[in-house]
């Protein structure tokens, strides 16, 4: 069964993470680390565990639930172990995931030893999670470079919601579900209209690519998330179109937040992107592994 730990149990949890990760001394660690638990009891209302009819709790993993007023639904966990069977920390991820309302999840992997990684990736492919080592890269929009060719974006409107669903389809190779439609549009806070563009060469001419943005803040300084930017398969050939689209993106919305930033966070299976948005100003940060679970 699930239960959350008590206050007092924070340091044992931290030892047996540890203890997962190979540290050497994770008892010792651990109480060195107490002291500085700011709010033990804030963490430990964050942290479960799968407990055994005999003997002591067998997994145990920290999950950070979305609130029922969040737009962005993401279930986020971190700090799984386990000791005996694995099976019992996938027990636990699927209740979690049964009792927290969520729409995706993520299990952060960072400081966890390759064959660990490939352990848990195994273990929780049957919950629905994929590897995956992202990129998450940030940009002033106060630098934003010269335009040069810009590209023509038009903002979404309710009449245009299908046709740039099927853009988005056709640039990806893959047909979106409603829940996946759904999700795009709050995965990076409310959805923003005016923030989510189909391009085109010009005007009058047929669509090529498009931008999906949302921002969790507003204003002359708000932080705007870049959920996702594509071209479609005949724009390939090159990184031209794709460049073009993102630099006229950036002038788009230093128009409507001249002192904001943009984030992003890119699967490294999407090198080409990275790289243009590198080579635009981005700056990206380390590779960082997790596993993931997205609408279908």
């Amino acid at each position: 069964m699930v239960r959350r730990i008590q206050p007092a149990e924070l340091t044992w949890f931290v030892a047996r993470s540890l203890a997962f990760l190979g540290h050497v001394d994770p008892h010792g660690t651990a109480q060195r680390l107490a002291p500085r638990f700011r709010n033990a009891r804030r963490d430990a209302a964050s942290s479960f565990v799968w407990e055994r009819t005999v003997g002591p709790p067998s997994a145990g993993v920290v999950a950070l639930a979305p609130q029922p007023d969040d737009d962005e639904r993401t279930l986020r966990l971190a700090q799984p172990w386990f000791e005996g069977d694995p099976d019992d920390l996938a027990r636990l991820v699927a209740e979690l995931s049964e009792r927290f309302d969520h729409e995706a999840a993520e299990l952060d992997l960072v400081g966890i030893p390759v064959d660990r990684t490939e352990r848990l990736s195994a273990l929780l492919a049957g919950e629905g999670f994929d590897f995956d080592v992202v990129r998450r890269l940030r940009f002033e929009l106060a630098e934003v470079p010269p335009l040069g060719r810009p590209v023509s974006l038009e903002a979404w409107r309710p009449p245009l919601d299908a046709a740039l669903r099927e853009l988005v389809g056709r640039s990806e190779g893959w047909a979106l579900s409603d829940r996946r439609w759904a999700w795009l549009k709050r995965a990076f806070g409310p959805f923003r209209p005016d923030m989510w563009f189909m391009a085109a060469e010009a005007p009058d001419r047929p669509a090529l690519g498009y931008a999906l943005c949302g921002a969790r803040t507003v204003g002359v300084a708000a932080t705007i998330g870049l959920t996702a930017a594509g071209v479609l398969p005949e724009h390939r050939a090159s990184t031209e179109m794709l460049r073009r689209l993102v630099l006229s993106l950036l002038h788009e919305l230093a128009g409507i937040s001249p002192l904001g930033c943009v984030e992003a966070t890119l699967s490294g299976r999407d090198p080409k992107l990275i790289e243009i948005l590198r080579s635009i100003g981005f700056v990206v940060e380390a590779p960082r592994p997790l596993l993931r679970r997205t609408p279908s």
